[in-house]
């Protein structure tokens, strides 16, 4: 790594929040993350994950929206209400028509499983950086409507 490299890896922070029911995923989110300078706590459950958006406050909050379960549309409804400035980074293995709803009105990002690691990093320093700014090229793969994107 070049001197700045290495000063621009030591310069990111952020607090995130990452919330998926698959504990792998979960824990190579998690190390990827803490390795890119943010400090993450990390989820398997919904519940929890609502519990710590309600007493602690992040900047990036990372939620599966699952195809069985509604727990990461509860996570983030739930997050809009107590904390609307915090950005939304939507994942999800079913980029359903719903799914894409969803993730247009409650989310600044979608990333659609698998997806490189290359690119969540880019995502969530993007989200960071830019405060909660809509990304065309994730959201519109999708054909969603970047312009309406928000909390």
């Amino acid at each position: 790594m070049t001197g700045s490299a290495v000063r621009a890896h030591l310069q990111r922070s952020g607090r995130v929040l990452v919330y998926d029911d698959d504990q792998v995923l979960l824990d190579l989110l998690g190390t990827v993350l803490t390795r890119e300078g943010y400090q993450i706590e990390a989820t398997l459950c919904a519940h929890e994950g609502i519990r710590l958006i309600s007493t602690q406050r992040f900047d990036l909050v990372i939620a599966d929206l699952g195809f069985r379960r509604a727990s990461g549309y509860e996570l983030v409804t739930k997050l809009r209400e107590v904390s609307p400035e915090t950005a939304i980074l939507a994942i999800s293995a079913y980029p359903s028509d719903g799914v894409a709803h969803f993730a247009r009105t409650h989310a600044q990002a979608f990333l659609d499983k698998p997806f490189s690691l290359t690119e969540l990093v880019r995502q969530v320093g993007f989200l960071l950086e830019s405060g909660r700014q809509p990304t065309a090229p994730v959201l519109g793969h999708l054909g969603i409507e970047v312009a309406e994107v928000g909390g």
